[in-house]
């Protein structure tokens, strides 16, 4: 069973990171001055002297998240992908066969290659001469990518890779094997010390960083997720074949270390193959690979329909994932609605295309798809790389797709049909799916407002119509609603009250889902639809915030919801609207005052701090609490703290929910859920 399902907390009041030290030596005095002189409305003070200029290092420890998309877990993890991206890079240039990646106890992270090594002669650099690898380290945009001929394909183009990494580390140590010479250098906080050049066996060859993270920079309780690297390691393997990633990690759950190692012979269809494990059940057992060199770029398309309706699709190019889709996405879907469409009405399984054609959302429902493409120049969006913006590639990519598909219908008719037959229903289906909404939206009246009156006993709402601002908690049960109710911010929180436990969608067919009461209301009460009919627009609230009691029974209804929201509004997770209340668990009066405690550890650390006799008062449930401590502890966005629930791995999270969530696996869930009742950073979906 899978270890854990990743959430990274997100507290409200945390603030940018203004006062960040940006490099040795820079003190947070300056930015508190720029801070003051911005805050004097008629801008007495601001004038030239308060203009800031920040280059190189200081810059991206000023904004370390326009670097590495947050300095969270996630981010900590981006350190990694940027040096396995160049490992992989040297590899796919035909220079090695193995990657290793070790993270030991202490949180030392060291990526190696065995491919040419990092160049280390002396260049010229603004007056001085420097080792060109002390340059790569230090000096954005530099590197030996922008050159034609370097590499034939690379992920990481932008040249800040290894700076950002060097940039953000509290120390790093670079060693470099090339031509019979060792070079080693090492950096504290992207401050380069003096190198040193050795002999070394002439068979050596590669590059290795090896750094601690800077825990200035990053979130207290940013952390290293072994399964997320598992997985990232695991697609790299089937994204480069033939290529071995070892990893030697340490195991925080099981306090050992552990060690694996993730190769692939087959690429994208063993991919796909690791997908069905995840999701449902393949249609039938034959992986449809496509794959083309075209323009020099470089198109793999691996797919395979399921007996479900969810699409898992995994685009990459030059390797590196690419969340936000780009060309190569719509390049495949535009040839996969035309051929499929084609040999709907070639077979007979429709008659009028026009009438009856299917629909692009309709035909990639059920689908596992993983698309990789390799070419010399990838245009991505932003540093993190999340999209592909090169033009070219979508027409390649739709012609290589079009025609390896009608290849594959024309020698597989029995099995075409088979999927062909399967949309059909899938569009049948598709009606029901806009059932869902009508029934959802029953009772709805101007502006779509929910004035439903046996909507009304369930849901209170909040008085603002931004939906930027809006806040909806989910909570339990009746008491816990009623000291919600008068508890809340009414401003701009809305509180809808269930009753009981929800459904466990895992398992559930869509006529259940229809019927649930609860399951409708939570659509009505959302306003995006579900499934065909999803549209995130139409969300009225910038967080969801579910707030159950800390008790087994009150985690079990937080998994059947987070369910819910992986299954049937997986997009408002990944857009970070999805997050778990968390009310401290006791209160103790000390001085005269009440402190609150979030859990047994906060206890315990105040029992050691204050050994005195205490009177400990322990909440079991919401409806423990009356409004006013509610509204100090868990309505408050001053006070209150939260985890935001993100989706590190869409397979780990599926992995998670079908393990844990079939009605067979009672019994575990029963025992997981005790066993993380109040570890939910552990729990990530």
């Amino acid at each position: 069973m899978s270890r854990s399902i990743k959430i990274t907390s997100s507290e409200d009041t945390k603030l940018e990171a203004l006062e960040q030290v940006t490099s040795e030596g820079e003190k947070k005095g300056s930015m508190k001055q720029a801070g003051r002189a911005s805050s004097n409305s008629k801008n007495k003070g601001y004038s030239a002297a308060d203009i800031q200029v920040l280059e190189g290092i200081a810059a991206i420890r000023h904004r370390p998240g326009m670097y590495i998309g947050s300095t969270s877990a996630s981010g900590l993890a981006h350190l990694m992908w940027e040096a396995l991206d160049n490992a992989v890079d040297e590899a796919v240039a035909g220079f090695g066969k193995h990657i290793w990646l070790n993270i030991d106890r202490a949180g030392w992270v060291t990526v190696r290659d065995e491919g040419r090594g990092m160049p280390f002669d002396s260049m010229l650099y603004q007056g001085d001469y420097l080792p060109a690898a002390t340059v790569i380290l230090t000096v954005p945009h530099s590197g030996g990518k922008f050159a034609q001929g370097a590499y034939k394909t690379a992920g990481g183009l932008h040249g800040v890779g290894a700076t950002v990494i060097n940039a953000l580390s509290e120390k790093l140590e670079l060693t470099i094997w090339r031509d019979g010479q060792q070079f080693k250098q090492v950096f504290s906080r992207g401050v380069a010390m003096p190198h040193q050049v050795a002999p070394c066996d002439a068979q050596l060859h590669g590059t290795q960083l090896r750094w601690l993270y800077d825990r200035s920079v990053f979130d207290a309780d940013a952390y290293y997720s072994l399964e997320a690297i598992e997985s990232r390691l695991k697609a790299a393997a089937y994204l480069n074949r033939d290529i071995s990633f070892h990893l030697d990690a340490w195991d925080e759950a099981a306090e050992e270390q552990v060690s694996h190692i993730f190769y692939s012979r087959d690429g994208l269809a063993d991919y796909i193959r690791d997908l069905a494990s995840a999701t449902s059940a393949p249609l039938f057992k034959q992986v449809i690979s496509i794959v083309k060199e075209k323009d020099g770029v470089q198109v793999e398309v691996a797919l395979q329909p399921t007996i479900g309706y969810k699409v898992a699709l995994y685009s990459y190019a030059n390797a590196v994932r690419t969340r936000d889709g780009g060309v190569h996405e719509t390049g495949f879907k535009a040839a996969l609605t035309k051929v499929v469409n084609d040999y709907a009405l070639k077979l007979g399984i429709i008659k009028n295309r026009e009438k009856d054609g299917f629909k692009p959302e309709v035909i990639q429902q059920g689908l596992n798809i993983v698309i990789s493409v390799k070419l010399a120049n990838p245009q991505f969006q932003g540093q993190t790389k999340d999209r592909l913006n090169n033009a070219p590639v979508e027409g390649i990519v739709r012609s290589v797709v079009d025609e390896g598909l009608k290849e594959w219908f024309e020698s597989n008719t029995n099995a075409a049909k088979e999927w062909l037959k399967k949309i059909q229903q899938m569009q049948k289906a598709r009606n029901e799916a806009q059932l869902v909404e009508e029934l959802a939206r029953a009772g709805n009246k101007k502006n779509g407002e929910l004035i439903d009156t046996t909507l009304s006993k369930k849901f209170l709402r909040c008085n603002t119509s931004d939906p930027g601002r809006a806040e909806l908690f989910i909570v339990e049960g009746d008491s816990a609603g009623g000291s919600a109710g008068q508890g809340r911010f009414s401003e701009f929180q809305a509180v809808l009250k269930l009753k009981g436990k929800p459904l466990n969608v895992a398992k559930a067919d869509l006529e259940r889902i229809v019927e649930n009461e609860e399951i409708r209301t939570i659509i009505n009460v959302l306003g995006t639809g579900t499934r065909a009919t999803f549209d995130s627009s139409r969300l009225r609230f910038n967080r969801i915030i579910i707030a159950t009691d800390a008790d087994v029974d009150g985690l079990h209804i937080q998994c059947l919801l987070l369910t819910l929201f992986h299954q049937e509004f997986s997009e408002l997770i990944e857009r970070g609207h999805i997050y778990i209340a968390c009310p401290p668990l006791y209160s103790v009066k000390h001085k005269g005052k009440v402190i609150w405690l979030l859990d047994d550890e906060a206890r315990l650390r105040f029992g050691a701090a204050h050994p005195e006799a205490q009177e400990y008062k322990r909440f079991k449930g919401l409806g423990e609490m009356n409004p006013k401590e509610l509204r100090d502890t868990t309505f408050d966005p001053a006070r209150r703290t939260l985890k935001r629930v993100t989706i590190e791995d869409g397979v780990l999270a599926a992995k998670l929910v079908a393990e844990l969530m079939e009605d067979k696996n009672a019994e575990m869930r029963r025992s997981f859920l005790a066993e993380h009742a109040r570890k939910i950073r552990e729990l990530d979906i």
